[in-house]
């Protein structure tokens, strides 16, 4: 006789956080108390008063509202002897944050501020975040797993909110500019902004999603590994997830662990890992290397194959620089893919936008612009991935897979009523091309920082050309003209001098 299998037990979260709106005290929040009162979890409600419309159309106000509720969050976790952030199967649900308009702005731009706060799941109603509120950064740092996103289609007020209050945005009745897969749009076409909050909403929609259980995967640089034998141990786990995704074309091209390793000798942050934290091996990776222009060239032409990629031709990492990445690889392992969730599913999804974070990240901190993006399509799938990226054929390798490139200053905008899975990574790629190309936008009278006027349109003619050629150190020689001007005073602040 055959045993019946058992059903998954079921997942209370250890804590729930709830975060009302303005002019409201939040009496949903008891209903929402109540619901969960015969569960496991407990229940914590971020209760800031009523908060007038005068003071929410102030910024001041609503800035002093983000460190309040760090330090309630805080001291909400310290009371609560389950909760251990470092383990992700222990968080607090920030979808037990059931955040309610203005709550939503105040708690997610919290987790932006301060990384110490995480959340399992989150649950957003009438939110008035921004349509392209910066997910990646948050589930880069591992804040959160995924996100529920409710939306109604005839609430009026997070488009007000957009247009009167700096940093909010309609995402509440047209959901985010993010992967379907991690930040759930759920809309609802006859709800307005207050029809969430009722007792039979929260059981029926609320309750199952806070009780799936959590994601075990995360995401990790190449950077923060310290070891070659870590790094073996990992390549150990994706060889056997290269053969499982592509097949004959692996063979083809296999990469040793000897050249992969002086790969990283040069420059360890071309990999970035999808780890499954139960077992503590690598579910998924991302390959992608800053390379030299001979380099690229080749690939591009299809004359060089991935295992015949010199750690010569790699380039390293420092500050002010512009590079062409080639995007050699990504890979799940079958076992950790939502087949449910289309192309760009959690894997998937949490491995390009940790990639992307970090590419935006080193153009923000540290000056270096990624001018150009370079893969190979070995698989149908990859093809895919190449196009929702915005990137053209530009030719084939030596197996006869098309090649796929994008200049990230061409950039397509995203079409008004595209799908999140696509409109997510094209959304990162224009972050990056607009970062490369903030120097010559400045020429431009929509550029950053200055008006229409004709005189300061001149003013930053003058000052972009005067440092170019006075102040930058330019990339292939690695010098800054002089014409007068003494090195160390190479400078704007020398520049101004030497003109006065």
């Amino acid at each position: 006789m055959r045993a019946k299998a058992r059903a998954p037990s079921q997942y209370d979260p250890p804590l729930a956080i709830s975060a009302h709106g303005i002019r409201s005290h939040g009496q949903w929040q008891k209903t929402f108390a109540e619901v969960l009162s015969g569960s496991p979890t407990r229940i914590a409600s971020y209760d800031y008063g009523k908060y007038g419309l005068p003071r929410f159309l102030t910024p001041g106000f609503n800035h002093h509202k983000i460190d309040e509720f760090y330090r309630w969050y805080s001291d909400a976790i310290r009371s609560c002897a389950e909760v251990d952030l470092s383990r992700y199967d222990r968080r607090p649900s920030l979808a037990a944050h059931s955040a309610h308009s203005f709550g939503t702005w105040i708690a997610c731009n919290a987790m932006l501020k301060y990384d110490d706060i995480r959340f399992d799941k989150i649950i957003l109603c009438g939110s008035i975040l921004p349509l392209d509120f910066n997910w990646a950064k948050l589930f880069a740092r591992d804040q959160v797993a995924i996100v529920c996103n409710e939306c109604g289609r005839k609430d009026p007020w997070p488009d007000w909110a957009s247009r009167l209050v700096p940093g909010t945005g309609p995402s509440g009745s047209k959901g985010f500019d993010w992967f379907g897969a991690v930040v759930e749009d759920v809309v609802y076409d006859e709800f307005g902004h207050g029809e969430f909050l009722s007792r039979r909403h929260i059981e029926e929609h609320w309750m199952p999603f806070l009780r799936r259980h959590p994601n075990p995967l995360a995401v990790r640089h190449g950077s923060s590994i310290h070891s070659s034998g870590e790094f073996l141990a990992i390549f150990n786990d994706t060889n056997a997830i290269d053969v499982e995704v592509f097949g004959a074309n692996y063979e083809a091209a296999y990469v040793s662990d000897d050249l992969a390793l002086d790969w990283i000798r040069v420059n360890p942050d071309i990999y970035t890992f999808l780890i499954d934290r139960q077992s503590g091996k690598a579910a998924g990776y991302i390959n992608a290397m800053p390379v030299d222009d001979s380099l690229y060239a080749g690939i591009r032409c299809g004359s060089v194959a991935d295992n015949e990629v010199p750690a010569s031709g790699i380039v390293a990492l420092g500050r002010d620089q512009e590079i062409k990445v080639y995007l050699m690889s990504i890979a799940v392992s079958e076992r950790h893919r939502q087949w449910g969730q289309g192309l760009w599913n959690q894997g998937y999804a949490q491995l390009i936008g940790g990639f992307l974070d970090k590419l935006i990240d080193y153009a923000r901190h540290r000056a270096i612009r990624v001018t150009h993006l370079l893969a190979t399509a070995w698989t149908d799938q990859g093809l895919q991935m190449c196009k929702s990226m915005g990137m053209a054929q530009v030719g084939n390798d030596k197996f006869g897979d098309a090649v796929y490139e994008v200049e990230l200053s061409k950039v397509p905008a995203d079409k008004k009523g595209g799908t999140a899975c696509t409109s997510a990574p094209l959304g990162c790629l224009q972050q990056l091309g607009d970062l490369a190309g903030m120097q010559m936008r400045r020429l431009t009278g929509l550029a950053s920082a200055f008006s229409r006027k004709r005189e300061n349109l001149w003013a930053a003619y003058c000052l972009h050309f005067a440092y170019y050629n006075f102040c930058r150190i330019h990339q292939t020689p690695r010098v800054t003209p002089r014409n007068g001007i003494e090195p160390r005073r190479s400078c704007v602040w020398g520049l101004a001098e030497a003109v006065a």
